[in-house]
C-alpha cells in the first residue's frame, strides 16, 4: 500500500499576542487533522509571543521570523527561504500584512497552495495597507472571509473566489471553566451586588472604548450599583481611557484588567457583555460571551448583526451613540428575566452554528479540494541553488526561532 506524505501547512500571522485572530488559531489546534496535515506556525513580531508556549504544547512547531517592522522586506525573503527549506504545500496567512508577505514569499517559493483569511472589514486598515493588500489579493488561491460583510468589503478579487467561513469557538473549553464570579469580583474590587458590564478586546481605537465609557457614565447616573470591566491592553491607550473615565466621574467604577489569558473564566464575572466597535469581522469574545449565556449590547457593524438578532439575543445600537447604548444597559439592568431569556437564546444560537470543529473541517476540506483541482504535488527540493529573490538581504538565515 502506497502511503502519501502529509501535506505541510505553514500558518502565518503577524504576532502571537492575545488578539482575536491569534486566539482563534490556538483554539483550532486540538481539532486539526494531524493524520493528513503537518502544521507549523510562523509569526514576525518577537515581542508578541504570549501564545507561543500554548501552541508548542500542542506539538506544533513555531518559528519567529524576527521582523520588527512589517515594512521590512526581509520578511518576504525569510518566509520564502523557510517555505523552500521545509517543502511546504500550503501557506495559510491571517491578517493583512502576514497575508501580503505570505503571498509574495509563496509565489517565489512556488508553494502549491496559498490561502488567506481576512478577519475584519477592509475599511479599518490604513491606506497603505489597504492598497497593498488589495493589489496582492489575486495571488491567493482561496480567500476566506469570516462574515458576509467582510467578504463584500474585499475589493480586488471576484466574489466567487471568496469563501465565507464564520469563526467558531471551542465549547469544550467553555464547559471546563467553572463559575468563579465571587472570586473574580473580589480580585477586581467590585461589589457582589453590582451589575457588571464587560468588554473583552484590545484597547485599539477601532474598538472604540470611548463610546462605551461614555455610555457607562450615563448609565451609572441612573444605576449606581454597577461596574464596567475592561479586559485588554494596548500600550498608551489605557492611560487615555482611564483619564476619560475620571473626567466623566466614573474612574472608580471602571476596572482595567490589562491582558488576561483566562478570558473564559472572566466571563463568569460579567452580567452584560458589550461591544462598541466602529468596525468588526466576527469577534471571538462575542461568540464566547453568548455561548456562556450572557445578553449582549453591541454596535451593528461587520458580522455582528449576522450573529446577534436584535431583541432576541441582545440589543444592537448605532455606532458612536453612547445614549442609545446607555439606554440598552438600563433596560437590561431593570429586567432580570429579559437578561436571562436573551442570554439563553444567544447561547443556543452560537452552539448550533459556530462550532470551531466544523470551522476547521471546512478549512481543511478546502485545502484538499483546491490542491486536487490544481493538480498540485508535494513541494520538491529545488534542483540546485535557487536564485535569490530581488528583495533578498545578504545576511545569514539567523532569525529568531521559538
Amino acid at each position: 500500500m502506497i502511503q502519501t506524505r502529509k501535506k505541510r501547512v505553514l500558518c502565518l500571522i503577524k504576532g502571537l499576542g492575545l488578539g482575536g485572530a491569534e486566539n482563534l488559531l490556538c483554539m483550532a489546534l486540538p481539532y486539526l487533522d494531524r493524520e493528513q496535515f503537518d502544521y507549523e506556525v510562523g509569526y514576525f513580531l518577537p515581542w508578541k509571543d504570549a501564545l507561543v508556549s500554548q501552541i508548542e504544547q500542542q506539538g506544533i512547531p513555531v518559528t519567529c521570523f524576527g521582523i520588527k517592522k512589517m515594512t521590512d522586506l526581509r520578511a518576504v525573503w525569510r518566509v520564502q527561504r523557510h517555505l523552500q527549506k521545509g517543502k511546504f504545500d500550503i501557506v495559510h496567512a491571517h491578517l493583512p500584512w502576514a497575508g501580503i508577505v505570505g503571498r509574495l514569499a509563496a509565489t517565489v517559493a512556488r508553494t502549491p497552495l496559498v490561502l488567506y483569511t481576512e478577519h475584519g472589514l477592509s475599511n479599518r486598515l490604513n491606506s497603505l495597507t489597504r492598497v497593498v493588500n488589495r493589489m496582492s489579493l489575486r495571488l491567493n488561491d482561496v480567500t476566506i472571509a469570516v462574515s458576509a460583510d467582510v467578504a463584500k468589503s474585499m475589493r480586488g478579487i471576484p466574489q466567487q473566489r471568496i469563501r465565507t467561513i464564520p469563526n467558531g469557538i471551542d465549547f469544550q473549553q467553555l464547559v471546563r471553566q467553572p463559575s468563579c464570579r465571587a472570586e473574580l469580583l473580589r480580585e477586581f474590587g467590585i461589589s457582589q451586588d453590582d451589575l457588571v458590564i464587560g468588554k473583552i478586546a484590545n484597547l485599539s481605537p477601532v474598538k472604540n472604548h470611548e463610546t462605551l465609557i461614555q455610555a457607562f457614565a450615563e448609565f451609572q447616573q441612573q444605576h449606581p450599583r454597577s461596574a464596567l470591566l475592561l479586559v485588554g491592553q494596548l500600550r498608551d491607550r489605557q492611560e487615555l481611557l482611564q483619564a476619560l473615565a475620571h473626567r466623566l466621574g466614573v474612574g472608580e467604577r471602571v476596572v482595567f484588567t490589562g491582558p488576561r489569558e483566562d478570558v473564559c473564566r472572566i466571563l463568569s464575572a460579567i452580567d452584560v457583555f458589550a461591544m462598541s466597535s466602529i468596525s468588526e469581522g466576527l469577534p471571538i469574545s462575542l461568540l464566547e460571551a453568548m455561548a456562556r449565556g450572557l445578553p449582549v449590547v453591541c454596535t451593528a457593524v461587520g458580522g455582528i448583526p449576522a450573529v446577534v438578532q436584535a431583541e432576541q439575543h441582545g440589543m444592537l445600537v448605532p455606532v458612536k451613540d453612547p445614549t442609545a447604548m446607555s439606554q440598552a444597559f438600563l433596560r437590561l439592568a431593570n429586567d432580570h428575566e429579559l437578561r436571562r431569556t436573551m442570554g439563553a437564546a444567544g447561547s443556543r444560537r452560537v452552539r448550533e452554528e459556530f462550532d470551531i470543529a466544523k470551522m476547521v473541517q471546512e478549512v481543511e476540506r478546502i485545502y484538499l479540494e483546491t490542491l486536487a483541482m490544481k493538480g498540485a504535488s508535494p513541494q520538491q527540493e529545488p534542483a540546485g541553488k535557487s536564485a535569490p529573490a530581488p528583495w533578498a538581504h545578504p545576511e545569514s538565515q539567523s532569525y529568531a526561532k521559538k
